[in-house]
């Protein structure tokens, strides 16, 4: 067996092994499978206006997020099946520099990524700031997309310069330390996701702050740390998680809260939070995370290996800059089924870690003005399409939460 189909029979082992945990970690829940039924039973309890208002801004929305979303995976496809694109491409750096012309390579077609989803992420803001959920001054708003696109620029293009140079050097097995490299970043970054956020900016909230560790000490679960975020000079939107594991983990609370919901309604949401933690979904998620970063590094570095694709983009070797577009298509494109494989087994542990808060609050009906008041405030999808359901939906609509804590009626503020 060549080094190319060891390596691609790796990426299928480790894929498999994905969804083996999750098949058996996952609280599977019919109710909101992606075949489930948007029952409409419990949307009596939002008014007609409301309901105007959330169907007008989603059909507004989706388009340009779904856009935003595809049309850099879409280029890097469109680079890697163009012979001229990729000839273009290989042409930008010195071929007597073989790490340079890697990098450079890598950080034109990252940036042609991110330059490809910024009319529709910028359009999918400008519906945001016409339906009052985006109220950053646009100075802020592209400074933000700016500096982000350089991060993402510079850490991918180094990351897969470094991989080129490891193949070079190794041609035969050094895609095992390629893909040992991906399972550590990504626990690392696991870990790492909260000292990140915090960099957005944090507020002192004592008061918040003291109802997550009271109901974590009644909960017996252990609470590293505390975020508030200081979203409110940017959006009125409500939300808070869980990241992080060890010594990082962190329940994060957007600064809205306090002036946006009752002492109920913030208990009921730091109670979901802290069943995920109680719960160790952050932990299954990580897991799940590694698995897949292994399996998407394994599948890259097999096709680099595999001399029918170096000899269709004219790749000397393995480490040849030519098979730039083949690793960043394939990770972009892992990334999108990563990711409606991520929103269908995010559903029934949203679903699972609604029904156990409402057993630990005691309070259905504060669990349930929470949802309407997030559905109402973020303006969330109360009827979506059964595709982008399917695809795109992390959690239960807010008529299936609504539903599953039997308090639809009487619910609203």
């Amino acid at each position: 067996m060549t080094h190319a189909r060891i390596a691609i029979a790796t990426a299928g082992v480790f894929f498999l092994t994905a969804v083996g945990v999750a098949a058996l970690a996952v609280p599977w829940d019919a109710n909101v499978a992606p075949w489930a039924p948007l029952d409409l039973a419990t949307i009596s309890v939002f008014s007609a206006e409301q309901i105007a208002t959330i169907d007008a801004y989603v059909a507004a929305v989706w388009l340009p997020n779904l856009l935003a979303w595809l049309a850099g995976p879409a280029l890097a496809v469109g680079v890697l099946l163009i012979p001229r694109l990729r000839e273009r491409l290989a042409a930008l750096g010195p071929d007597r520099l073989p790490f340079l012309a890697g990098l450079i390579a890598g950080a034109v077609l990252l940036l042609g990524v991110r330059l490809a989803s910024v009319p529709f992420a910028a359009w999918a803001a400008q519906v945001r700031r016409d339906n009052g959920l985006l109220i950053e001054p646009w100075s802020d708003w592209w400074a933000r997309w700016a500096m982000e696109s350089a991060i993402y620029v510079a850490l991918g293009a180094l990351a897969l310069a470094v991989g080129l140079a490891v193949l070079r050097r190794w041609p035969r097995w050094g895609w095992i330390s390629i893909v040992a490299a991906a399972l550590i970043v990504t626990g690392v970054a696991s870990a790492l996701i909260p000292l990140l956020q915090r960099a957005e900016g944090t507020v002192a909230d004592p008061q918040l702050t003291a109802r997550v560790l009271d109901l974590a000490q009644r909960l017996d679960v252990d609470v590293a740390q505390v975020t508030v975020l200081e979203v409110s000079d940017r959006s009125p939107s409500i939300n808070a998680h869980v990241s992080g594991w060890g010594p990082t983990r962190t329940v994060t609370l957007y600064d809205t809260l306090s002036t946006s919901a009752t002492p109920a309604e913030i208990d009921a949401l730091i109670a979901h939070e802290l069943v995920h933690v109680r719960d160790r979904d952050v932990a299954l998620g990580t897991v799940l995370a590694i698995l897949a970063a292994g399996g998407t590094a394994a599948l890259a570095t097999g096709l680099a290996l595999s001399s029918r694709v170096r000899r269709r983009v004219s790749a000397a070797s393995p480490g040849d800059p030519r098979v730039t577009p083949v690793i960043v298509a394939t990770v972009l494109v892992m990334t999108v089924i990563a990711t409606v494989a991520g929103s269908t087994i995010s559903r029934p542990l949203e679903s699972r870690a609604d029904r156990e808060a409402v057993e630990v609050t005691g309070d259905p009906d504060a669990y349930a003005r929470l949802i309407y008041r997030l559905a109402i405030t973020n303006k969330s999808t109360l009827v979506p399409a059964q595709w982008r359901y399917a695809m795109l939906f992390t959690h239960p609509t807010p008529l299936q939460r609504l539903a599953a804590v039997d308090a639809g009626s009487g619910s609203r503020p």
